[in-house]
């Protein structure tokens, strides 16, 4: 089995009940069916898929993956090895993960309860549990709204790689403008829910009427508020130093070839052309779901920044550019909710490219819009948003 995302075609397609029914024959149990949910693939690295299943007439989540497991890992996840000439994959049931030892305990509510008791110091009662992010053997998010003697609260739950949880939490500690984060143990960081409102809720209007106006001088001001100290921790390279990546990945999922590389040369070319840009302290994730207002309608400063797994030294322009990459492609998820966000996100682009040089912005701009073109899972929302990452670089309006 390849262990890169030309993987995905294998795992996705009818072989994959064949890999579904071959594992599930080693428990004692028949497939009855099986359908797609998520599909997860690291440029140069394993490739995993999500399977919602009826086996044995019970619904069963099993994950699939090219990854290479030990045998104390495999054992631990109880997960099944398959080999062919085409190399090897692993099928496990969820919640089972063999990197994320927690994920058991935090996707279960009488089992999740006893350690937000234990974080937080108050006797915690789960009234709901809901999953909202999984990417197996990386990291899951949870929202599980909470009852204890001093009232109701909203966390996020995180689940990581136990050896990352601590770095998770010292990047909460060290921003003021994140939520508390606090450690559960075995991987899992539960996060309040942070004050303010999303700015996506403050850009989404599905009743047709104006989305709240954006001033880019309040997101840049919540840029130059990141630590400082953040610059001391380890550098991640930014989505366009790995623009060749995901043009690959955007040329896999079928997208023409010819488009997609002409893209690629004309970013790598602007960016070849940039000057040197000081390191500072980077969010390295910024877009509108991270960032929290003080108001939906009339907002006039950042109130949270949340989502600081990425939290470290960088160039200022690409959290810019991951900005307004994100609202870019916005109106193409819902049109008429966010049919105001286009000219707000032109308005963004020339705040922040004239802080930054605009040519410069664009191509970061589009090297982030073709990163989600090779996620999406909608082939006429990849193609629109590849048109939106031609647009541009050619200096054309941000979205029809």
């Amino acid at each position: 089995m390849a262990s890169d995302h030309a993987a995905a075609p294998l795992l996705t397609g009818p072989e994959a009940g064949d890999i579904l029914a071959t594992a599930l024959a080693t428990m004692e149990v028949e497939l009855d069916s099986w359908s797609v949910d998520s599909v997860n693939a690291r440029p140069g690295a394993e490739t995993s898929v999500g399977y919602d299943v009826v086996a044995g007439g019970e619904r069963l989540y099993l994950v699939a993956s090219t990854v290479s497991l030990t045998d104390e890992q495999r054992a631990a996840a109880k997960a099944v090895r398959l080999a062919s000439d085409d190399g090897e994959v692993h099928v496990w049931r969820h919640p089972a993960d063999p990197y994320l030892p927690g994920l058991a305990d935090a996707c279960v509510p009488e089992t999740l309860a006893p350690r937000l008791s234990a974080a937080t110091g108050r006797t915690i009662t789960i009234e709901s549990l809901d999953m909202m992010v999984m990417r197996p053997m990386r990291r899951a998010v949870l929202r599980v709204h909470t009852v204890a003697e001093d009232g109701r609260r909203t966390w996020y739950v995180k689940v990581v790689r136990p050896e990352r949880a601590a770095a998770m939490l010292a990047r909460h500690r060290m921003c003021d403008l994140a939520p508390i984060a606090l450690d559960a143990g075995d991987g899992i960081v539960v996060v309040q829910e942070a004050h303010g409102t999303p700015m996506t809720r403050a850009l989404h209007r599905p009743d047709g009427s104006e989305p709240a106006p954006i001033d880019p001088a309040m997101l840049l001001a919540a840029m130059d508020r990141l630590p400082a100290e953040a610059t001391a921790l380890d550098h991640r390279p930014p989505v366009p130093d790995r623009v060749s990546q995901y043009a690959r990945m955007a040329i896999a999922e079928g997208l023409p070839q010819d488009r997609v590389e002409a893209l690629e040369q004309r970013i790598t070319a602007a960016l070849a052309a940039a000057p040197e840009h000081p390191t500072v302290a980077t969010h390295g994730d910024l877009h509108a779901a991270n960032i929290y207002l003080d108001d939906a309608v009339a907002p006039t400063r950042v109130e949270a920044v949340i989502d600081l797994d990425t939290l470290g030294p960088g160039r200022r322009i690409d959290d810019c550019a991951c900005m307004v990459a994100h609202m870019m492609v916005l109106p193409q998820l819902d049109p008429e909710g966010y049919r105001g966000v286009p000219a707000i996100a032109s308005q963004v682009l020339e705040a922040f490219g004239a802080r930054f040089g605009i040519e410069e912005l664009r191509a970061r701009v589009a090297a982030n819009i073709l990163s989600l073109v090779a996620g999406a899972e909608d082939g006429s929302i990849a193609a629109a948003w590849l048109e939106a990452a031609e647009s541009v670089t050619s200096g054309r309006a941000a979205t029809d």
